[in-house]
C-alpha cells in the first residue's frame, strides 16, 4: 500500500524525474534512444532496422513507416523524448522489458509510446518486437483546465 502511494506521488512530479520503477538496463535504453533519434531525424532505414521480424508479421515495414509518419505529422516535429516508466518480466521464452516513453512535439503536443524489448532465453541479441503509439489526450476540453491524462 505504501509503495502504491509512493508511486502515485512520484507520478505527479514534473520534469525529467517522472520515470517510475525503472527496471531496464543501459543497453535497452540505448536501443530505445537510437529508435527515437532515428524518428526525430527522419531516418527511415534506421527506424526499420530497430524492429525484429516478428514485429512486421502483421504489417510491412512500409505500412509501419506510413503509420508512424502520419502520427508524427499530426503532432508536429518531435522536440524531445523521455522515459516515464519501465518494467521487466521473465517468461519461458525470455526476459521482456516494457518501456513507456513520452515524446514532446511542436506546440507541446505529446505522444505516448510503449516499447517491448525481448531478450530471448535461447540467446541472441535484445530485440524490439512491440511498439504501441497513442495520443497523449486530455481529461477535459480545451476550454477547461487542461491536464495530461495518465496512461493505464
Amino acid at each position: 500500500m505504501v509503495l502504491l502511494l509512493l508511486l502515485t506521488l512520484t507520478a505527479c512530479d514534473e520534469g525529467e524525474k517522472r520515470s517510475l520503477n525503472v527496471s531496464t538496463n543501459p543497453a535497452i535504453e540505448a536501443l530505445a534512444g537510437t529508435l527515437f533519434d532515428a524518428i526525430q531525424n527522419g531516418d527511415d532505414e534506421l527506424i526499420i532496422k530497430q524492429y525484429n521480424s516478428v514485429f512486421f508479421a502483421k504489417r510491412s515495414p512500409e505500412q509501419w513507416l506510413e503509420n508512424l509518419k502520419t502520427l508524427m505529422a499530426e503532432r508536429g516535429p518531435m522536440r524531445a523524448y523521455h522515459l516515464r516508466r519501465s518494467q521487466a518480466d521473465t517468461r519461458f521464452s525470455g526476459k521482456f522489458y516494457m518501456l513507456e516513453y513520452e515524446t514532446v512535439h511542436t506546440g507541446n503536443k505529446r505522444l505516448h509510446h510503449v516499447l517491448t524489448f525481448v531478450l530471448p532465453v535461447t540467446g541472441g541479441d535484445i530485440q524490439l518486437n512491440g511498439h504501441k503509439i497513442t495520443p497523449w489526450e486530455t481529461d477535459v476540453t480545451e476550454d477547461d483546465n487542461v491536464k495530461p491524462k495518465q496512461p493505464n
